[in-house]
């Protein structure tokens, strides 16, 4: 690993959501829909008021990778049915492949098994690159939801 790189993942910071972070949330999200689900784009933003619920509703276990005061990702996760459901994890095209994905990945996991939830899951696109990172954190594809997303879950 280079130095510079090894700087840059030092220099991630995880914090509890802020207020003032979600106006980048939105845009993260928006980013997301626009990259790899253009057609849900319309639906999406008629239902803004619906995942600005969902944020504040589980605004505690939201997270946020933060550098140098600047918002580079975040991971938002919710208890669904006695487990831990991962509801959305991002990181900012400028930011990917430093590590920083997996340091949500991971914060979720030690937040969740601090919560004394045994089981996680996740749903993700199956031509989502992400897919690989949640399978090197140990989540196993168990099946494919009504969606077509694949199904992972992974036990604490």
């Amino acid at each position: 690993m280079t130095s510079e790189l090894e700087n840059r993942i030092a220099a991630v910071v995880l914090r509890l959501a802020r207020v003032t972070d979600l106006p980048a949330i939105y845009r993260g999200e928006l980013g997301y829909i626009r990259q790899w689900e253009p057609q849900h784009e319309h639906g999406w933003r008629m239902a803004a008021e619906r995942h600005l619920e969902q944020w504040v509703e589980h605004f505690e276990r939201l997270t946020v990778a933060d550098i140098d005061g600047q918002l580079v990702g975040y991971s938002l996760w919710r208890e669904e049915q006695g487990s831990a459901e991962l509801c959305t994890l991002h990181v900012g095209e400028a930011h990917r492949r430093q590590r920083i994905g997996q340091k949500l990945v991971e914060a979720y996991i030690e937040q969740a098994r601090s919560a004394g939830l045994k089981r996680l899951s996740l749903d993700v696109r199956g031509d989502n690159p992400a897919r690989l990172l949640y399978e090197q954190a140990g989540f196993a594809q168990v099946g494919v939801n009504a969606r077509g997303y694949l199904h992972y879950e992974r036990q604490c």
